[in-house]
């Protein structure tokens, strides 16, 4: 009597795997892209870097000082805590989601970090609690996003809000706080003028935190859920991921990473002053989605983002080289933007990758 096991037969091979990709042997489920598609997928990726060659090739020959080793070491100082700020908008946007508060995040760090010290407590404790202090806004995002269910634009437009008051009422109305540089610890003090094998610590830091946050994105598999709960959050829960916890955490991570900068924020200026952080807030926004043309799934990445930081800083600072009013700054950095996006949105008409409405219909959940 013959048995029945659960081989098939070569008459009837079983089913691939979709997640396994495709086998040897077997014929490609879709089409490879034509020519024009694949013209198309490089152009939209290469359209960031070469915005930023283009940028400094044009200031470079408009004004002498601006290749010189002494600008380009200001170019990336000034680059550095946006960067940061940034890096933890990668993060959240990778989501699916956006972070309006990263700059309550910021100012709260600075607020702790500041206090304690004017206050006279060791370096290493101030910058412990005011780390702390910062994260706690992405602790309430998580709470607001993932338990009680509210969108992310508008959980962390509120946690804006509350953050804003909170910085007004723990300094009599947001009175300036301001450390005397006698008085100061060196070692806080170095936060924000040492340098590390002469490169400027806040410049090293963020190299840091930008590799870090590009390992936790891209090889760790808390980034692989973010991503897909990002991407195809649906699909990604009935495949039986636990996308909520990975979603929280995403916005807690991003306050953790958004409070350095504060930190090194308060060293650099030596004190704190209320709402300062906000200034990186739509500069974050913009380098991301400018970043995330250098993907071709229009994915939002630590490499991309970097891209976009550097090209709203040199900007900045080659209109000043030239004397331009700094009224124009935000006007040409819109000008940039807008010309970027809408490129890439054109070109990536009729391929694989998702359209710009599809990006910022994700962010806007």
């Amino acid at each position: 009597m013959s048995t029945v096991t659960d081989r098939p037969s070569p008459e009837q091979p079983s089913s691939p795997d979709p997640a396994a990709g495709p086998s040897r042997g077997s014929a490609p489920a879709v089409a490879p892209p034509s020519d024009p598609d694949r013209l198309r997928r490089l152009a939209t990726r290469l359209l960031a870097p070469g915005a930023l060659v283009v940028i400094v090739l044009v200031f470079g020959l408009l004004t002498p000082t601006f290749a010189t080793g002494g600008n380009l070491r200001s170019v990336l100082s000034a680059a550095a805590l946006v960067a940061i700020a940034a890096c933890a908008m990668t993060v959240v946007v990778r989501s699916g989601g956006i972070d309006l508060s990263i700059g309550v995040a910021v100012d709260l760090a600075a607020l702790g970090a500041t206090a304690l010290i004017a206050d006279g407590y060791v370096t290493w404790f101030a910058v412990v609690a005011g780390l702390a202090f910062g994260t706690l806004a992405g602790v309430v995002n998580a709470v607001l996003v993932t338990v009680l269910r509210i969108r992310a634009f508008l959980a962390t437009l509120s946690v804006w809000f509350v953050g804003t008051s909170v910085q007004q009422l723990l300094t009599d109305g947001g009175a300036p706080i301001y450390l005397r540089r006698p008085a100061t610890p060196e070692s806080f003090a170095a936060l924000g003028d040492a340098t590390v094998a002469g490169v400027p610590f806040p410049v090293a830091a963020a190299a840091l935190l930008a590799i870090v946050t590009w390992l936790l994105l891209d090889r760790t598999r808390w980034g692989r859920v973010v991503t897909a709960a990002g991407e195809q959050r649906t699909a990604t829960t009935i495949a039986g991921r636990a996308t909520r916890p990975a979603l929280g955490a995403a916005f807690v991570v991003a306050a953790a990473i958004a409070s350095v900068a504060g930190v090194l924020l308060a060293s650099r200026s030596y004190g704190f002053v209320a709402g300062s952080g906000q200034a990186y807030v739509l500069d974050a926004i913009g380098a991301v989605f400018i970043g995330a043309t250098l993907s071709r799934y229009g994915r939002p990445n630590v490499v991309g983002t970097l891209i976009g930081v550097l090209i709203f800083t040199i900007l900045s600072n080659g209109l000043a080289l030239l004397g331009v009013s700094y009224y124009f700054d935000g006007l040409v950095r819109g000008v940039v933007l807008i010309v970027l996006l809408v490129a890439a949105s054109v070109l990536a008409r009729g391929t694989t990758g998702p359209s710009l409405r599809t990006l910022l219909g994700r962010a806007a959940r």
